[in-house]
């Protein structure tokens, strides 16, 4: 691998007009690419497998327009309207009769039509809708043409948000100044790591050629597969840190080489041998730990993973062919334009003495280090899966603001009701029968009507409504019957909707008590399936009966993650250390590593834990409440942590083993290990931290959380495990560190011979 390294390296050099118009062509064609056929980040549309998944199938027979995507429309009242006024009610009316016509939409609720769903009062009226397809069929035409339905409510003074999967349309993932004061902060750390504001400049611009590439390609692979909102945050905050650690790490050893008298071609293929090489491994194990999310058995947490495995996969690329590209077109000249009275190297003698001061005190050190990492993985003990909801979204968010209005009027549970879903063994019968038509004032569910001659709120045909060509079965209806009353009796169930039977199949709508994100739902959700659906379902052989809905549908997800978090760990550990034993040759060293990142992760999640869960400080993240940690956001951290951590553990050990195989002295070689890298691993590291930092303000909780998460992971992992735990153990553990069946220890080079005394020398030179 070093010599192959070697040889692409000093290729790049020396075609380095090649690298550049290939690395251009590439970044304009995925640019395109991106630009022209980039889709639409949606949620997953189906859950394999799942009770929901079973339920929107047998829901599809009989109610095939209740199975889209669905949205939420409020309209709220303000100081200059309100629904309670007739004349604003006509215009409520007519936007609802608006939003049924569009091709796009499948069914609407209307609140002024009995028996057609929705909520209202005379402060809000909330209506629900159902897309045509699947979400990987919506695009941003869609909330358009909502907008242009509601302009005549919206023309009285009335407040129209939207919430659910419209609110995910309208917030696609985009970049702000935040992510950019990273960048910043990150190239400042480059000044004080370097000294030149050239050689600064170069990780950061090899970075973003190679985060423009990856992230038009994940747009690109949007519009070919479902691709979670989530995913393109997620890629651009891994592959940035990731590419400019990468890209530091070769340009510091380049600059070695060339201090070191080397020519600019062999600087280059020596940097790319020891320090390329690291990066190959380290990439490699991120990308193979990412890729583990696929095990998750959920498609978008795999998808995810994907993402950021691309973007990891790309910044590799861009290390190994367009870095050495451009260090061969700068030569010598990396080191102008110093920054005054910076030495960066003098730091190299005071992290050598730290690294002897923790080898004479290695136990000491070890003991505390495992103390600290273990009190603050503490919180996780506690953790507990939530589910994605908007109900914990940042109140500047327009699905955040759709679900306060719906909890203040009407109940929390209201904003998320479940569906539970018959299917009677009976069989179905068809007779022909009329739609109901809905005439005159009576359509205003209450309200008071208008003056004579006015018209009333519009009543629309009924959208969406069930084949009334099939006859209600006896048996479904006994049953439907018999579920409204057994969950009516459940706690935490506020109401359930008159049944709708059409055949065999029989729906109800559940609303429960609570947010949908907290405990006491999912535990509903729980206590609906495992007791008052069974009682019923068991009364009756032959009969299906599911309990569906978004909320349903997110614990599903959580409850699969959870199954699937082990073998997660497995084979994400697993493969970790098959990458260290190649790397390294030694198998004390992967275990080890392995051992210290677990180390790693949870602190990370006992942090994240105390934030997010317990409420700590979490007001100063843009957060107005303490929220459940999204159930995927764990698995996520561990897969993403873990292989960050080997990023460190690969750089810092290559060098220890370079030093032992030379010297033979495992305490030594330590030492001089961190001298050489601890300084790049702490810049490294604040590197990684403020680009993971400049996501945090984004208004997404989970994206949130992942950064908060990695950043403290990073921190703990460099200063903690990299400085103090994983010297002092390697230390204590000395020749047994590099312990490998059939090898014996490293022969120490013999010592330079001793000068002649000088009388002796004096008696040599006096011989003719």
């Amino acid at each position: 691998m070093a010599r192959f390294l070697d040889a692409l390296g000093r290729f790049c050099v020396r075609r380095r007009r090649t690298v550049f118009e290939l690395w251009f062509a590439l970044m304009l064609g995925a640019g395109v690419l991106g630009v022209v056929h980039g889709g639409m980040f949606v949620q997953q549309s189906s859950l394999p497998g799942t009770e929901t998944q079973r339920a929107v199938d047998t829901l599809a027979q009989d109610f095939p327009a209740q199975t889209g995507p669905t949205a939420t429309v409020v309209f709220a009242q303000t100081p200059q309207a309100s629904p309670a006024d007739w004349r604003v009610a006509l215009t409520i009316g007519q936007s609802i009769e608006n939003i049924g016509k569009l091709d796009r939409v499948a069914f609407v609720q209307n609140p002024y039509v009995p028996g057609m769903g929705g909520l209202k009062d005379d402060k809000a009226v909330v209506v629900q809708l159902n897309f045509k397809g699947t979400m990987s069929q919506l695009a941003a035409a869609d909330l358009d043409r909502l907008h242009e339905a509601v302009e005549p409510a919206r023309m009285t003074g009335l407040d129209v948000t939207f919430g659910g999967i419209a609110a995910m349309i309208l917030n696609q993932p985009k970049s702000g100044p935040q992510e950019a004061t990273g960048i910043v902060l990150a190239l400042l750390v480059l000044l004080l790591a370097f000294g030149s504001y050239l050689a600064a400049g170069i990780p950061i611009v090899v970075s973003l050629c190679g985060l423009a590439v990856a992230y038009s390609l994940i747009h690109f692979g949007a519009s070919l597969f479902q691709a979670a909102p989530t995913a393109p945050m997620v890629a651009a905050m891994l592959g940035l840190g990731a590419g400019i650690d990468y890209a530091l790490f070769i340009v510091t050893r380049y600059r070695q080489q060339l201090a070191g008298g080397d020519d600019v071609e062999t600087a280059v293929g020596r940097a790319m041998a020891h320090s390329g090489h690291a990066v190959v491994f380290a990439g490699g194990t991120v990308v193979f730990a990412i890729c583990g999310l696929f095990l998750s058995g959920i498609a978008f947490i795999g998808r995810i993973g994907l993402a950021a495995a691309v973007a990891v996969a790309i910044m590799v690329v861009a290390a190994l062919t367009l870095l050495p590209a451009v260090l061969g077109a700068l030569g010598p000249r990396i080191d102008r334009y110093r920054l005054p009275r910076v030495r960066p190297d003098r730091s190299s003698a005071r992290w050598t003495a730290w690294g002897r001061h923790v080898d004479r005190h290695a136990w000491p050190y070890a003991i505390v280090a495992t103390l600290v990492l273990l009190a603050l993985a503490v919180p996780t003990l506690s953790l507990r899966f939530g589910v994605m909801a908007d109900s914990m979204s940042s109140k500047k968010m327009e699905a955040r603001q759709a679900y306060d209005i719906v909890a203040r009027e009407f109940g929390a549970g209201h904003y998320s009701p479940f569906v539970v879903v018959a299917k009677a063994p009976g069989p179905e019968r068809t007779v022909k029968r009329k739609a109901p038509v809905v005439k005159g004032p009576q359509g205003l569910g209450g309200l008071t009507g208008p003056p004579a001659g006015q018209a009333a709120p519009a009543a629309p045909a009924v959208k969406g409504a069930p084949d009334l060509g099939k006859k209600p079965d006896k048996q479904a209806t006994l049953i439907a019957q018999e579920l409204e009353q057994r969950i009516s009796e459940v706690p935490g169930v506020v109401s359930v909707g008159e049944p709708v039977v059409t055949g065999t199949t029989a729906i109800l709508t559940v609303v429960p008590r609570d947010a949908p994100h907290e405990q006491s739902t999912t535990d509903l959700v729980h206590r609906l399936r495992d007791t008052a659906i069974p009682a019923v379902r068991d009364a009756h052989p032959g009969t299906t009966v599911y309990l569906g809905g978004e909320n349903p549908a997110i614990i599903d997800i959580a409850d699969t993650v959870g199954a699937r978090m082990k073998d997660v760990v497995i084979a994400v550990v697993g493969v970790a250390l098959l990458l260290l034993v190649i790397a390294f040759r030694s198998i004390v060293v992967p275990v080890k590593a392995a051992l210290m990142n677990l180390l790693s992760i949870g602190a990370s999640f006992g942090v994240v834990t105390a934030v997010f869960q317990w409420g700590w400080g979490v007001g100063l993240l843009g957060v107005d409440q303490a929220v459940p940690i999204m159930a995927f956001v764990p698995l996520f951290m561990f897969a993403l942590i873990f292989g960050l951590s080997m990023d460190y553990e690969v750089f810092l050990l290559s060098r220890i083993k370079e030093e032992y195989e030379r010297s033979g002295d495992p305490h030594e070689s330590v030492v001089i290990g961190i001298g050489a890298t601890a300084r790049l691993i702490t810049s490294a590291a604040l590197i990684m931290i403020f680009v993971f930092a400049g996501f945090v303000p984004q208004p997404d909780p989970t994206v949130k959380m992942m950064a908060l998460g990695l950043a403290v992971a990073v921190a703990v992992d460099a200063t903690i495990v990299r400085l103090v735990l994983v010297p002092a153990l390697m230390s204590l553990l000395g020749h047994a560190n590099w312990w490998w069946p059939g090898r014996g220890r490293p022969v120490p080079p013999p010592p330079p011979p001793a000068p002649a005394p000088v009388a002796e020398q004096l008696e040599l030179e006096a011989i003719p």
